[in-house]
């Protein structure tokens, strides 16, 4: 049951980020009734979830006199958006490579030490090879993931992206992808 309420508040989450700004209008409570895919939908269940979501402060909801209420992510709850999609975040593997090896290097200072540590985390998690202490590579274009990944540990100077159809380590690298 837990379980559940968990992935409804984060599918809300989810759909709130994706769409942004969400109005309903109460005016005619018979709409959904008439149309066959949202007579499905459990409407007290979501309301109570919303609510929930209210009083944690990630969503604000506000009814107006016309009766429209609006929904939308509070800044709170668009970090914490921001948590949730880290963990799903993937690389597309296309059908054929393209030759193109992708090369990520950092220099992160010390200060900066947890953002460092869970940046190789997550790139371990989305299968970069280690190539050395602080030099990643990935066979698949994964430019707009690694620029996610820097901007959300505020790590966007210190990590450079590079592209090469060449690396001396090679052979290694095709063995560990492809075979």
């Amino acid at each position: 049951m837990v379980y559940q309420k968990r992935e409804l508040a984060k599918n809300i989450l989810t759909g709130l980020g994706v769409v942004g700004l969400v109005a309903t209008v109460t005016i005619a409570p018979g709409l959904a009734k008439a149309i066959q895919t949202l007579s499905k939908i459990d409407y007290p269940r979501i309301y109570q979830e919303l609510k929930r979501l209210q009083k944690r402060g990630l969503v604000e909801i506000v009814k107006r006199k016309s009766g429209v209420t609006t929904i939308k992510l509070s800044s709170v709850g668009r970090k914490y958006l921001r948590r949730l999609q880290i963990h799903t975040i993937k690389i597309n593997r296309p059908n054929k490579w393209d030759g193109r090896w992708r090369i990520i290097i950092f220099d992160i200072p010390i200060t900066k030490n947890s953002s460092r540590e869970l940046l190789r985390r997550n790139m371990k998690r989305l299968g970069f090879y280690k190539l050395q202490a602080s030099v990643f590579v990935h066979p698949y274009a994964c430019y707009e993931v690694v620029t996610y990944l820097r901007d959300y540990f505020g790590v966007r100077t210190e990590v450079e992206y590079i592209e090469s159809d060449k690396l001396e380590s090679q052979n290694k690298l095709i063995s560990h992808f492809f075979t």
